[in-house]
């Protein structure tokens, strides 16, 4: 079975964060970055503060803070 995505999010990306390189995990069936259990205050903090999307261990980092 194909997954379709669009070739957009194939391309590299920047993580806002730190800085590194790294490339979307979006599916038809989601996005990894679904999986990283973030409050919705948690959320908002992100949202406000960057543009675009960071990588997965940069939101683990604010997710996994226990």
């Amino acid at each position: 079975m194909a997954v379709l995505i669009s070739d957009r999010w194939k391309e590299p990306s920047v993580c806002e964060a730190c800085g590194n390189d790294f490339t979307c995990g979006a599916t038809l069936s989601g996005c990894w970055c679904s999986d990283v259990k973030l409050t919705p205050d948690e959320r908002n903090q992100l949202q406000n503060r960057y543009k675009n999307c960071l990588c997965r261990t940069c939101l683990e980092k604010v997710g996994n803070k226990d």
